[in-house]
């Protein structure tokens, strides 16, 4: 996994008041109510949704925000983080631990607002919270299945040391044709 050099703590992960760092004016903390309003305002992009599942909506109102917000604060806490810029939600990261014999992995999903696109911010995020996901979790596979034509996705799971595990053919069904879906995983 790559580490970037940017990364540190400011407080400890367990601390309701998470901030970690990500550099540039970034940095990933947990959701506030108040999120609302600019998730909805940099969520709702099409070229956003069409790599999400369809729980992700377009367009993307301050109602779904909201319930995705009361959500995450009542559910998901500790493995759901906001991308900040500025003192503005402009995105997400996070993970699910699987159940079972799965229990030791984790699939992560994330997006950014686009105009935040090539800027690094999605790897540096995408990094710290695998980091998290390995110390504090005690995970040991982290797994994001991509969309064959989101390469900007597929690019930052590479960049984090994510390597092609395989390829599942008109696994996707969106805007009306079949997608070939890609599985990336991380391994510790």
């Amino acid at each position: 996994m790559v580490l970037l050099p940017m990364f540190y703590l400011i407080a400890d992960y367990q601390d309701k008041d998470m901030h970690i760092d990500l550099g540039n004016g970034y940095c990933l903390r947990r959701f506030l109510y108040g999120d609302a309003i600019s998730l909805a305002k940099h969520g709702n992009n099409f070229k956003i949704a069409r790599n999400l599942r369809d729980t992700f909506p377009n367009p993307y109102t301050i109602e779904h925000a909201r319930a995705w917000v009361q959500h995450v604060k009542e559910h998901e806490t500790k493995t759901r983080f906001a991308i900040d810029f500025g003192g503005e939600a402009i995105g997400e990261i996070g993970f699910v631990v699987q159940l079972d014999v799965h229990r030791f992995g984790a699939e992560i999903g994330f997006w950014v607002s686009e105009e935040h696109w090539g800027k690094g911010v999605m790897t540096a995020a995408l990094s710290a919270v695998c980091q998290y996901a390995f110390d504090e979790m005690g995970l040991v596979r982290i797994f994001a299945d991509v969309q064959a034509r989101n390469d900007g996705s597929r690019r930052v799971l590479e960049k984090c040391g994510f390597e092609l595990e395989g390829v599942m053919k008109k696994h996707v069904y969106k805007e009306e044709q079949f997608i070939d879906q890609l599985v990336f995983a991380l391994v510790r």
